[in-house]
Parts: structure tokens; sequence; C-alpha cells
């Protein structure tokens, strides 16, 4: 999902001021773009047309989604800003799922290397959709940057997470780099509704 531009601008802000540390990345619209990640997978770029089709669908069907901070978040030397869950977004999930998870080629390496230790729920999402954030699993959540040093920082220093309310109005398709990081925009679909 591709938030509104005042949150674009907020994350891209936030992103710049934390890269005076060393990190991975920086996000900046039309390199790393801001985003909440509905669903990654290995992808067929022979097929590419037919998922921008049932994609472009899916988006024509959707409405506008706006989505409620939480708080921010740190893991593994990732910061991110976590959303509550909504029903339209859950449901914007399986039905994005369901329309690329027929057509996907395989695992990402990623999750091939996550399936030996993988149980339960994440398991059965990797086995069933390539992608362990299925469903329950699902967290939505903007990534920020991830330092390099894997270091934990003082997350009162950062703006109030409120600032972070987010509207979606279209998805889009992304070539993901590492880091889970959205490098190269393929397609964007604005809602419809």
């Amino acid at each position: 999902m591709i938030p509104d531009e005042a949150t674009t601008n907020n994350a891209i802000a936030l992103s710049e001021q934390l890269a005076e540390n060393k990190t991975y990345f920086t996000l900046k619209d039309g390199e790393y773009y801001p985003h909440a990640s509905l669903y990654m997978a290995q992808l067929n770029m022979d097929q590419i047309d037919e998922i921008k089709e049932h994609l472009s669908i899916v988006a024509a069907n959707t409405a506008k989604i706006t989505l409620t901070p939480k708080e921010f978040h740190q893991d593994w030397g990732y910061v991110d800003i976590e959303y509550e869950r909504e029903l339209q977004s859950d449901t914007l999930q399986m039905d994005v799922v369901h329309a690329t998870n027929p057509i996907r080629d395989g695992l990402r390496q990623k999750d091939i290397d996550r399936l030996p230790d993988a149980k339960g729920l994440e398991r059965e999402n990797i086995l069933n959709y390539g992608y362990r954030s299925v469903g329950e699993k699902f967290a939505p959540h903007i990534t920020i940057t991830r330092f390099a040093d894997r270091k934990d920082i003082d997350l009162t220093t950062l703006p109030d997470v409120s600032t972070f309310k987010a509207t979606f109005t279209k998805i889009g398709v992304f070539e993901m780099g590492e880091n889970g990081t959205c490098i190269k925009k393929i397609a964007e679909f604005d809602f419809g509704q």
C-alpha cells in the first residue's frame, strides 16, 4: 500500500534524520519508496501483465484505507511504524494474496531460508502463500530504516507516532531490494471507491 503524500514526506524526513547513523537505506521517493507491505512473493516477470491486470481489479474495488499508528517498533536494526489492524486492510491483503498467489513463481530465497525453522502458522503461510505474514500474521507497518549495526535507539526521541496516521489510496507492484525495500516501481493502481 502506498501512503498519502503527508505520510510519505514524514517517513522520508524521519528516515533522513536517522541516516546520521550507519543505515542500509534511507527512504526516498523514487528510490526506496515508503510503503506498507501487503504481500511479498517471487514473481515471474513474464506474467507481470497478468499480475497487473488482477491487481488493477482489486484496486478498483477498494476504498481508501486509513490506518492508525500504534507505536514505533525496533527489531534486528529495523525501525518501523506499526499500525492498528483494520478489517479493511486485512481484507485487501487477502484480496491481493488470492489474486497473486496462483501465479507466483515458487519461494523467495528468504522464505526458503526461513522454512526449516518455521513452525505453526508461519510455516503454513510460507508453504501455502510463499510469505509468512499472511492473515493472522499480517502486521501493517511502514519501515523507516535499518541500522547496519542492528543497534537500538531511544524511541522517545522520535516524533509523536500519531503524526504518522496514514491514508492509503493506491497499491503498487515493486521490485524488492535487500531489507524488504521497494527499489523500483513496476506499477501502481488507484483505489476506485
